[in-house]
């Protein structure tokens, strides 16, 4: 009886070894190339945004704008892929941050767009106070996650 627990658990099947050692290479191989997907728009975005501020006009500047605050997004997404490419535990930080990044750029675009006279007065009110809800209940969400993440 004493024997039985103390014995060793059997030891795994080498074709479920394989599998796994296998099924991970293919994972690391498909987030790397997301990774470089992620990269590579994010470079395509920052040579539009340069293109518009070598070419500009008027209405340039809240597509600079809008363009850069996207390149934030997208290295946010790329921040993800290093996490799970390194093992990283998950996390809900870099979703929040990139709901808050595009939640200021709405704001940002939209209070051009109301400046410029693109967008009615009751319309973009409505869609700045949708974002700054937004960007409240997020930073709300972060503060209790990190809360409720180290215990205090």
């Amino acid at each position: 009886m004493a024997e039985e627990l103390h014995a060793t658990p059997p030891a795994k099947n080498s074709a479920i070894i394989f599998v796994n050692k296998l099924l991970t290479i293919v994972d690391d191989v498909i987030l790397v190339l997301v990774g470089l997907g992620i990269v590579a728009v994010a470079g395509l975005l920052m040579l539009e945004a340069v293109t518009d501020f070598v070419y500009y006009n008027q209405h340039s500047i809240s597509h600079i704008i809008s363009d850069l605050m996207f390149v934030l997004i997208v290295m946010e997404l790329f921040r993800q892929v290093m996490r799970q490419l390194n093992r990283h535990t998950f996390s809900l930080n870099p979703f929040i941050f990139i709901g808050v990044i595009a939640s200021i750029r709405g704001l940002l675009l939209t209070q051009m767009k109301i400046g410029m006279g693109e967008e009615s007065w009751e319309g973009g009110v409505i869609k700045l106070g949708i974002h700054a809800i937004i960007v409240l209940v997020l930073v709300v969400s972060m503060y209790f996650y990190s809360k409720c993440k180290t215990g205090d």
